[in-house]
């Protein structure tokens, strides 16, 4: 009973020191039916915040070049401005903003191309990738920005937290290890 109680106490110290992560989820939407040399496929990107509001965040899109052709991209119902930057070998950063912030799930965006494949068939064309983000995804915040001030002495960024955490775990884990096998 008392080997319970050490663990459950374990279990319970580590979880209070999980640190919540912030996610985005994309989601690429193909275009359905068949699909002409000549004419254009628009794909829609779906996306997702988890709750989450964020004033920027951007993805990127690969494409094969012998099948298609960048032609546009349009704003979803999501973020207010969209900006393409295509970069040429076969690869589209997208990025999107918006001044009041977005959470929730809808359309990032529309990318349309142009066929140019030279014979039918069957292939992947299209993939989401998770550009080097720079800047960083913006969350968005109702308190205006507050000038810069020096360094606080004493304060602890996330990775020394998360160290000092796992350090004070693990003591713990072993104190309670003597006091078990003593028991």
């Amino acid at each position: 009973m008392k080997k319970i109680l050490v663990v459950l106490l374990f279990v319970i110290c580590y979880l209070s020191f999980v640190i919540p992560a912030q996610a985005i989820t994309f989601d690429l939407i193909a275009p359905s039916g068949q699909l002409q040399r000549g004419g254009e496929a628009k794909f829609t990107i779906n996306i997702d915040t988890e709750s989450q509001s964020f004033a920027s965040t951007q993805i990127g899109m690969t494409y094969d070049q012998a099948i298609l052709e960048y032609v546009s991209t349009s704003p979803g119902n999501t973020f207010t401005t969209i900006s393409a930057d295509p970069q040429g070998d076969g690869k589209i950063i997208i990025s999107g903003n918006s001044s009041q912030g977005f959470s929730g799930s809808g359309t990032y965006a529309y990318v349309t191309f142009k066929i140019i494949a030279q014979s039918p068939g069957s292939t992947q064309i299209c993939a989401l990738f998770n550009p080097a983000v720079t800047p960083t995804p913006t969350l968005a915040s109702s308190i205006p920005p507050q000038p810069t001030s020096m360094p606080k002495s004493g304060s602890v960024d996330k990775t020394t937290q998360g160290i000092i955490s796992g350090l004070i775990f693990l003591g713990l884990a072993g104190a309670g290890l003597v006091l078990v096998k003593k028991i």
